[in-house]
């Protein structure tokens, strides 16, 4: 029985963070939508919202990680650790995965609303542990190593927000059923990775690389 309360928890928060806000969900709210008698539950099975929070975001993640480590050991038996196609797909599938159901849009939706912008600029893949990201952040510095450090730096960070805003993004349009949606998820996803891989590729401009110029005394 603890046990499936303790699933509930993570299954019903999750849909009730997407839906209302992580921030305006009560401790009564999540006991109400498990149908738990015992209002302390919530305490003893995660510590309180904030450790059920971060409970549904390493679930989140430790999932992305299992689907991706498959994607990440084809790059590396077709030696493809310089195709930002491949790498950037490696990125962007195993989380567009979620999209299909409920709870994955869920999980998309909670982690966009709590991914603060200096997240973007932090190292990659620490909360679970993520041998497959960490390799495909590696391949990524590695086939761009020809740029500036400082665009580099801008460039995943916008790579990071692009993926975590605009999957949550799609997740709320799906589960708002408000249409507007123009093809399928896979459409999604491979307009996604064209977007992002193009971004990447593109040279710096002359007005960007202006920029980096050191600044007259």
């Amino acid at each position: 029985m603890a046990g499936s309360t303790r699933d509930a928890l993570l299954e019903q928060g999750a849909l009730l963070f997407a839906r209302n806000g992580v921030d305006r969900v009560t401790a009564r709210q999540l006991h109400d939508a498990i149908g738990a008698r015992n209002e302390s539950a919530l305490h003893y099975h995660f510590g309180g919202k904030a450790g059920l929070v971060r409970e549904i975001v390493v679930a989140h993640l430790s999932a992305v990680e299992e689907r991706r480590a498959p994607l990440v050991a084809a790059i590396e038996a077709a030696a493809r650790a310089a195709d930002l196609d491949a790498l950037v797909h490696a990125l962007a599938a195993p989380m567009a995965a979620d999209l299909d159901t409920p709870l994955g849009r869920a999980h998309l939706r909670m982690v966009a609303q709590i991914s603060h912008p200096s997240l973007a600029y932090q190292s990659p893949f620490r909360l679970v542990d993520a041998p497959a990201g960490r390799a495909v952040a590696r391949w990524l510095g590695e086939a761009l190593s020809r740029l500036p450090e400082a665009i580099r730096t801008e460039r995943f960070a916008a790579l990071r927000v692009q993926l975590v805003g605009l999957c949550g993004s799609r997740a709320r349009l799906l589960d708002s059923g408000r249409g507007g949606v123009a093809g399928g998820n896979g459409l999604f996803l491979a307009n996604l990775i064209d977007m992002l891989v193009a971004g990447l590729r593109a040279e710096p401009s002359p007005r960007t690389l202006e920029e980096l110029a050191p600044t007259p005394n």
